[in-house]
């Protein structure tokens, strides 16, 4: 009778140590086809068009009580077919094997104050600087300690981050990022959220050097929330904090209002988004010296300027998008979007054949069309068929004007399956 005793008293300890904890295991199986006709670029009508299939896979482990929260992710992410082990009788397996995505863990001293430290998601405001980008098949994650503090309607939020590539050598990759730290501050009143940060990013100039060239973006967020309207305006300012990599003098605008219809059914909205450049026709040398092209770092592209991605990297002159999006639900499970954008050069610049001519500033239309379906509650079917109307100027920038170009558009079928393994009660 003792040792059945003692053995009920002992579990009875841990379920009380543990009475407030929680331990969850779930996953991610996330396969997408694309049927490629000029995505991300304009293909000539040699180019075949690209069918493939590339898969991410997650395994996510979570343990959250009062005081610490713990998350460990891993991942594969391939293509159907690109694995490098196999023979004539059959696939093995891939070298690349599996990668770590995620790895934090958050302290909570108090019910207010949380740090997280590791390998974590950034993802804020209009995600024009910091953002999780899950149109990515990787997505990206931040190495990074980040203090959190929030009460009521107000929230602040500091990281900081230093990286190497190892213990024995100084020196790091041209354009991989050496640090980034940030300070956002969020305050809600009523229906009003305000939101400021500032964030400062490094890279090395060169492989060679260890000279760290600091940027600074500095932006403010104010979003209006109401129960059948909501809008957004937006403002970004960069600047060089060192002169390791030149003078930085550039911004990006952004305003977006939106209005539901048919008993929330249903919403449209219209937009703007501008992105400094650089105007290629002034030959002051200390403009010239000065880069006008924002950078938008860490932020989304993809749901941003448009599906296509022909714009993952602005032109040098910057860029204009004028946006009408609409959304309508056939049914509480189902939603269907339409997205046009129709973009500009933000500056002038000279054509890049006629090299004497100003080039045309219109960069052409694009249209972007998504069903979304619910299957159940750990099943979600998304398809998608996008196409660009193209301009002069965007074969040249692109590099295919007048050599015989297909049509560009590209369509997705994507199935995300979400399945939760293991959850305590």
């Amino acid at each position: 009778m003792k040792k059945p005793t003692l053995l009920a008293l002992a579990m009875s300890l841990v379920i009380s140590t543990n009475l407030f904890s929680q331990l969850t295991i779930d996953g991610e199986f996330r396969p997408r086809m694309m049927i490629d006709g000029g995505y991300k670029t304009i293909k000539l009508k040699s180019d075949p068009v690209l069918v493939y299939i590339a898969q991410r896979s997650r395994v996510n482990l979570s343990y959250k009580d009062e005081k610490l929260e713990t998350y460990f992710s891993v991942q594969d992410v391939h293509f159907w077919g690109d694995d490098d082990m196999y023979s004539s009788s059959g696939v093995s397996g891939n070298s690349k094997g599996i990668n770590l995505y995620q790895a934090w863990i958050s302290i909570k001293p108090t019910s207010e104050i949380a740090v997280k430290i590791g390998r974590q998601q950034f993802s804020y405001d209009d995600q024009r600087l910091l953002s999780a980008r899950n149109w990515g098949e990787y997505q990206v994650t931040y190495d990074a300690l980040l203090f959190s503090w929030g009460k009521s309607t107000s929230k602040l939020d500091v990281a900081a981050s230093w990286n190497s590539s190892g213990s024995t050598d100084a020196l790091y990759p041209k354009g991989k990022m050496k640090t980034l730290n940030f300070i956002r501050y969020e305050q809600g009143v009523g229906k009003v959220t305000l939101s400021t940060i500032a964030l400062v990013s490094g890279i090395t100039k060169a492989d060679t050097l260890t000279d760290v060239a600091l940027t600074s973006s500095f932006g403010l967020n104010i979003v209006y929330k109401g129960k059948s309207f909501d809008a957004r305006l937006t403002g970004y300012y960069q600047s060089a904090l060192n002169k390791v990599n030149g003078d930085i003098s550039a911004y990006c605008l952004s305003a977006f209002v939106r209005k539901s219809l048919f008993n929330d059914k249903a919403s449209a909205g219209i937009g703007a988004d501008i992105y400094s450049g650089n105007d290629g026709t002034i030959s002051d040398a200390t403009y010239k010296k000065t880069q006008h092209k924002f950078n938008s770092l860490y932020g989304n592209r993809h749901s941003v300027l448009g599906y296509m991605d022909f714009y993952n990297s602005i032109p040098d002159q910057g860029i204009q998008d004028y946006m009408l999006k609409t959304e309508y639900k056939l049914t509480k499970e189902v939603l269907i979007q339409a997205d046009y954008h129709l973009f500009y050069l933000n500056n002038k610049g000279y054509d890049l054949i006629n090299i004497e001519q100003i080039a045309n500033k219109h960069l052409g239309n694009e249209l972007d069309f998504t069903l979304q379906w619910k299957v159940m509650k750990e099943v979600t079917l998304q398809t998608g068929y996008s196409f660009y109307l193209t301009t002069d100027t965007v074969e040249k920038w692109k590099k295919v004007y007048n050599k015989g170009v297909r049509f560009p558009q590209f369509a997705y079928v994507m199935l995300t399956v979400k399945p939760t393994f293991f959850k305590s009660e």
